[in-house]
Parts: C-alpha cells; sequence; structure tokens
C-alpha cells in the first residue's frame, strides 16, 4: 500500500471513529427520530408554514404534507434540499451498537471459534483433542490472525 492510501486509510478510519463517537452522545432516542418527524419538528420551531417550505425548496406543499406525514420514502437528496430551505445542514451519522473495533474483534472471534471447532472435531474423532486451556490459545491465535490480515471474508459465516 502506497504512503498516500495509508494516509487515506488513517483519515477516513479517524472521520468514522470521530462521527461514531459524536453520533454515540446524542440524546437517547434521537436516532428514533424520523426524518419526517425532523423536518417537521424544525419547520415549526422556526414558524414556517408547509406552503412556506414548500416555496423556498421547490416542491409542492402537497409533498411537504406527504413528507412529514411519512407516506413517502424520503431520499437522502430531497432532505439535504429541504433542510437547506429551513436553514439548517443535514448531518448523517452512523451510531454503532457498540465500539466498530468491538464489533470487528467479536465477529473474528466467531470466525475463529468455527475454525478451531471444525479442526478439533477432526481431531477428537482421532482421539487427538486438546485440552482445553490450548483450544483457548488456538482461538486466541486465529483471531488475531484475522484480526492482522483485516479481510471481509470474517462476514461470511457459515
Amino acid at each position: 500500500m502506497t504512503q498516500k492510501n495509508d494516509r487515506l486509510s488513517i483519515s477516513k478510519g479517524w472521520v468514522i471513529n470521530r462521527l461514531s463517537k459524536w453520533a454515540s452522545q446524542a440524546p437517547e432516542g434521537t436516532a428514533d427520530l424520523a426524518p419526517h418527524h425532523m423536518t417537521r419538528l424544525v419547520r415549526e420551531r422556526l414558524g414556517m408554514t408547509q406552503a412556506q417550505l414548500a416555496k423556498r425548496c421547490g416542491l409542492p406543499q402537497s409533498h411537504i404534507a406527504k413528507i412529514e406525514s411519512g407516506t413517502v420514502d424520503l431520499q437522502i437528496g430531497t432532505l439535504q434540499r429541504i433542510f437547506r430551505a429551513l436553514s439548517c445542514r443535514l448531518v448523517l451519522a452512523p451510531k454503532p451498537d457498540k465500539d466498530l473495533d468491538e464489533l470487528v474483534r467479536e465477529q473474528a472471534r466467531k470466525v475463529a471459534l468455527q475454525r478451531v471447532r471444525r479442526l478439533t472435531g477432526t481431531m477428537a474423532m482421532e482421539d487427538q483433542r486438546p485440552e482445553e486451556g490450548m483450544l483457548e490459545e488456538l482461538v486466541r491465535a486465529e483471531t488475531e490472525k484475522l484480526l492482522r490480515k483485516r479481510s471481509s471474508a470474517i462476514w461470511e459465516t457459515e
């Protein structure tokens, strides 16, 4: 990998970590607030009517009404347009259930366990099954190997 790709990879990681951390600090329940609710809340807070918003963003008032009632499948571009008309910027940020690195580690361990069980199953048939401490060490080593590779293959579970 070139130095430029290394920097890009590092900056992508930094951005997603910062966004995730920021999103995780959002007040409880805000992640469940649908875009159509947020649109209505901001519009009403500004004291703007649906007709005024429609005119500002170049959409029919009936479409704004459908958006706010949640009866249309809202596209990101339309949502950005509406929020620009509300003098707001739309910010999309993932709010992971857990730390992303922790999720990767858990998935790698799960795959490692599957691999070691498959191997020890074969060994058990030959009366060569390792003791429990050795099994855990095999799982740990396989997990670390998978983490070093950083391959998407860990998400292809059997």
